[in-house]
């Protein structure tokens, strides 16, 4: 085709367009805003880091929930409230579960995880006085934290008053934790424990008498379990 004549195409060809890139060397030209051209390589540059930021990003969040199987059990605290002096609703046991073929008393609750230790009678926890945990003004019980073998993952356990403002605290101390944790591979063990099943042993520690609520959380559960504290009666 010579210079100068336009180009023939067939009938029912689609013409193929060609982008060319114009050269210039106009300093005016590199302080220009950035055009988003395909001709333009500074766009394109730009636009790529911008996509591999973005898949570093998720690639990093995904990274860290899989690093920290914590973080999603941290639902927010659904325990129910009820106003000061009405009757407390304590949880009653789990009678489908044979807790005596675990070799341990039995649980309260919906489980797979169930606090032992609990009066199961009435849903109380009787209460020692703060000095025997070394505080002023904590006093606790003990508790067994036991976990079903269908369930191998974490458990991570929460709690306040129900009836009033105070929150349930962990374990020892002049002011204990707010929350206990149950690995996936953490128990004591026991006779007559079946292969799979956990124990955690802990103390539960509360500011006053009371209605109150522990949560249990897990990776595809959410529980609610209500007990009523009494002071041991000296």
């Amino acid at each position: 085709m010579r210079r100068g004549e336009g180009r023939r195409y067939n009938r029912g060809q689609t013409p193929t367009v060609r982008l060319r890139c114009a050269r210039t060397h106009s300093p005016a030209a590199w302080l220009a805003p950035l055009r988003l051209s395909r001709c333009n390589p500074f766009v394109r540059v730009q636009a790529l880091l911008v996509l591999v930021a973005i898949a570093t990003i998720s690639g990093s969040g995904a990274s860290q929930a899989a690093a920290d199987p914590w973080r999603t059990l941290y639902r927010p605290l659904k325990v129910p409230r009820l106003a000061p002096g009405a009757e407390c609703p304590a949880s009653k046991p789990d009678d489908s579960v044979d807790f005596d073929g675990f070799g341990i008393a039995q649980g309260v609750g919906p489980g797979p995880a169930y606090p032992v230790g609990l009066n199961v009678a009435d849903g109380t926890l009787t209460l020692g006085p703060a000095r025997n945990f070394g505080s002023r003004d904590w006093m606790g019980q003990k508790v067994l934290w036991f976990v079903l073998p269908q369930y191998r993952g974490p458990v991570l356990i929460r709690g306040r008053q129900v009836d009033g403002s105070y929150r349930v605290r962990f374990d020892r101390g002049s002011l204990p934790p707010l929350e206990l944790r149950i690995a996936p591979n953490e128990s004591v063990y026991w006779d007559g424990q079946p292969r799979g099943s956990r124990g955690r042993p802990s103390y539960t520690r509360l500011r006053a008498p009371g209605c109150y609520g522990y949560q249990i959380d897990g990776r595809t559960f959410s529980r609610a379990i209500v007990f009523l504290a009494v002071r041991t009666r000296s």
